[in-house]
This record gives structure tokens, C-alpha cells and sequence, in this order.
């Protein structure tokens, strides 16, 4: 009955839910335009594609490994495979190469021969997991994460989505592991809270992790799940607020 209780309070905060910060650039913009300074709106333009190109770099390392959960916990094999394809393709292009720390690469690497070889024998639960813990590793050792910290820490609370899926898709579910997944993942969130002006997104989320850390403590897999989805939902509407 808790669970149920905290389930409507999340549902009834997205409803009122209206996304109305600004980004960090956005603000120097209007500033630039006001002063009428050519070299400031020029200094914005100029951070504006930096950033793009880094976001595009960032979606390149992490989006396969997001899809690859996503179709593993479908157990959709056509899926997973171009996935995988898009891992292969990035790795022959030295994506990773580019833009996770170097002193991750062989690690990472470790990790991508093992998802190959899950994905050879159709092994969805593992593929599902260790996908999901790829994004994470790529998230934690992106190269330019210091340049975009806001949306590192959504990356994090995007992890926490799949990865509870995923350990709840497993034939023994780890709760010992869900819930240091979930104590983790709400610290990124504490931190990222201070920049988010909407109480009502905010209220969201307070929700949302004690809704997880009931569901864990009672063992119901079934709130997890739906408590897991909502999180991935909400990390939509937490993107929107910092566009």
C-alpha cells in the first residue's frame, strides 16, 4: 500500500510537472544579446558547438549499449545484433578510443568481447545486464565529462533505469545489488537536484528512489519494475528541463 501510494504521488507530480529551466548557455546568450557585444554572442556561439560536438560524442559511446539493454530485456535478437554492429562499427572507428579515459580502454574492451560472446549464444539476461553496465562504465570514464556534468549525472539516472531492469530480469535477483545500484545513483541525484528549479520534478524524484528502496526492502520485484520504468520517464522530462 505504500508503494501504491508513492506510485500516485510520482504520477501526479509529472502531471503538473512544466519544465521551465534554462541552460547554463542559454543564460549567456540572452546576456551577450542585452550587452549588444559582438564578441560575447560570438565567445556563446562558439561554446554552444563545443558542446554539441562533445553531446554527439556522448551519444556515440553510450545510445548502443542503451539499445542493446533495451532489445535484450525484449528479447529481441534482430535488435541486439544491429546493436551490436553499431558496438563493432564504433570500435573499428575508434570511438571509444576518442572519448573514454585511456586508462579505461583495455577494461572496456574486456568488457565488449564478453557482451560479444553473450550475444553469440543468446544469452538476453547477461546481455541485458552487462550492457547496462557498459553504458554506466563509459558514462563514469567519459573524457570530456568535466565539460558537461549536468548530463553526466542524467546519464547516471538513466543507468539506474536498466540496470534495475535488468537485475530484475535475472533468474536470482540480486537485491543486495539493486539497492547499492539505487543508494548510488541517489547520491548523483542529490548533487544534481541544486540545479533543478522545478520542486515539482524535484518532488518527483524524492519520490521515486524511496518508492525503490521500499520496493527493495519488501522484495517486490513487480513495483521495482514499474518504479524502474518511471525513472526512465522522468529522465525525459529531466533532459527537457536543462534544454
Amino acid at each position: 500500500m505504500k508503494s501504491l501510494k508513492l506510485i500516485t504521488g510520482i504520477i501526479a507530480i509529472i502531471g503538473l510537472t512544466a519544465c521551465s529551466q534554462k541552460t547554463e548557455n542559454n543564460n549567456k546568450l540572452e546576456e551577450a544579446i542585452i550587452s549588444n557585444s559582438q564578441k560575447e554572442i560570438e565567445n556563446v556561439k562558439e561554446e554552444y558547438l563545443l558542446s554539441a560536438k562533445i553531446f554527439k560524442q556522448l551519444d556515440l559511446t553510450l545510445s548502443p549499449f542503451e539499445d542493446m539493454t533495451e532489445y535484450a530485456l525484449n528479447k529481441n535478437d534482430e535488435g541486439i545484433k544491429k546493436s551490436l554492429n553499431q558496438v563493432l562499427k564504433a570500435k573499428e572507428n575508434k570511438i571509444f578510443e576518442a572519448n573514454i579515459t585511456p586508462e579505461s580502454i583495455d577494461l572496456l574492451y574486456q568488457k565488449l568481447n564478453q557482451l560479444e560472446e553473450y550475444v553469440l549464444v543468446n544469452n538476453h539476461q547477461q546481455v541485458a545486464l552487462l550492457s547496462a553496465e557498459i553504458f554506466e562504465f563509459n558514462t563514469s570514464n567519459f573524457i570530456d565529462a568535466d565539460k558537461i556534468e549536468n548530463q553526466i549525472k542524467i546519464e547516471h539516472l538513466d543507468y539506474l533505469g536498466f540496470q534495475t531492469l535488468a537485475l530484475l530480469n535475472q533468474d536470482q535477483i540480486n537485491w543486495k545489488q539493486l539497492e547499492n545500484t539505487i543508494t548510488d545513483v541517489e547520491k548523483v541525484w542529490s548533487s544534481l537536484s541544486k540545479d533543478v528549479d522545478d520542486h515539482n520534478l524535484k518532488d518527483s524524484f524524492e519520490y521515486l528512489f524511496a518508492g525503490l528502496h521500499l520496493s527493495v526492502k519488501n522484495k517486490d520485484d513487480k513495483m521495482a519494475k514499474i518504479l524502474a520504468s518511471m525513472d526512465l520517464s522522468l529522465v525525459d522530462v529531466l533532459e527537457n528541463a536543462f534544454e
